[in-house]
Order: C-alpha cells, then structure tokens, then sequence
C-alpha cells in the first residue's frame, strides 16, 4: 500500500506549534556553556546582545558567576574577562556563550579564537561546533539544509542576564564563594 506523500507535507508540525494551542514557553533557565558538539546554534546579529563581563566558572558545582571588577581583581587568575553571546538553539532553548577576551598580548588561544569565529559565523547560519583536540581548536560545521532562521524571546538582555546568573552575582568581596575560593570557609 503506498501513501500520498504531499499528505505528509500538510502534517508536519510548524516550529511555532505552542503558539498555535495558546501556550507560551516561560524562559526560567538560561544557561552559561559553550554549546555541546551534537547542538545546532545562532547567534544574535545585534551587538546590544553580547555581553562583556567578568565570569568566574565553578568548576566543581558546574557554576558560572557574574562578578563585578572588585571581585575579579582579588580572584585574579580564577576570574576571566568574557563576551557573553546570545545564542539560541534548534529547540529555541536560549543560552550564553562565554567568549573569552584576549589576553595582555592581545592574542587569543586557538580554542578561544575557534569559538569566536563559530559565534560570529552562527549569526547569520546554523551552526554547530565540535572540539578537534588534533589541532587544538573548535571544527565548525554549518546546517547542509537551509533552516529557518530562530524565533527569539521577547526578553531583553538584561532580563535573559538575571535568569542566567539568579543568585549568582557577585559584587562582594565578602561572598562565600569568594571566600572559599581564597581558602577561607
């Protein structure tokens, strides 16, 4: 038995399917990661959303913090000067990319400049990164299929910024985060 193919094409389900039953996604996470090697991303072509900010990442609780330059002088080496991208995947899930600044020489490391060349990339094409641990940077690979370009929030930056770093801002020297980083609790 065969089956009518132009059929198929009148079922597919839209992207925007949650619009259609009256329902809205309520944006409660937002996380701070470079995009894993199987996920598909854009970035935001406007400038407004990249955020330049100091970031001290958590290694052990998988925790990114937001800190202000008070903090990160007395974490010095534990805190990094980043470029916060917006960035947004197939699922229309919305996430930060940490893009670390040049160093003193005004150099990148090739990992660091691998992944500023994707996020630049991903603002215009779907894009998906993967780590080639041979030459020692990201592989960039872009969407063979052309895709529709993403549906962004109606958040503004500093909205999506307060969901990612709730509770996990930093302004005083005094925090116990920052005081066990020092060795002090």
């Amino acid at each position: 038995m065969t089956q009518d193919t132009t059929l198929f094409s009148t079922l597919r389900l839209s992207q925007n399917f949650g619009q259609m039953l009256g329902v809205k996604k309520l944006i409660t996470v937002v996380p701070v990661a470079k995009p894993s090697k199987d996920r598909f991303f854009r970035t935001h072509e406007s400038p407004n959303w990249v955020y330049p900010a100091w970031v001290f990442e958590n290694k052990a609780t998988s925790e990114s913090f937001i800190l202000s330059e008070e903090v990160a002088s007395i974490l010095s080496g534990l805190a990094r000067p980043v470029e916060l991208y917006t960035a947004i995947d197939r699922q229309n899930n919305v996430f930060f990319i940490p893009v670390p600044l040049p160093g003193p020489n005004g150099v990148r490391n090739p990992w660091h400049e691998s992944r500023l060349q994707a996020v630049m990339r991903a603002k215009s094409v779907w894009i998906r990164i993967t780590a080639n641990n041979v030459i020692g940077s990201y592989d960039l690979f872009e969407a063979a299929a052309k895709l529709p370009d993403p549906i962004w929030p109606d958040l503004s930056m500093e909205g999506l910024l307060a969901i990612a770093f709730r509770g996990r801002i930093i302004s005083d020297p005094d925090h116990p985060v920052v005081l066990e980083m020092l060795g002090g609790v």
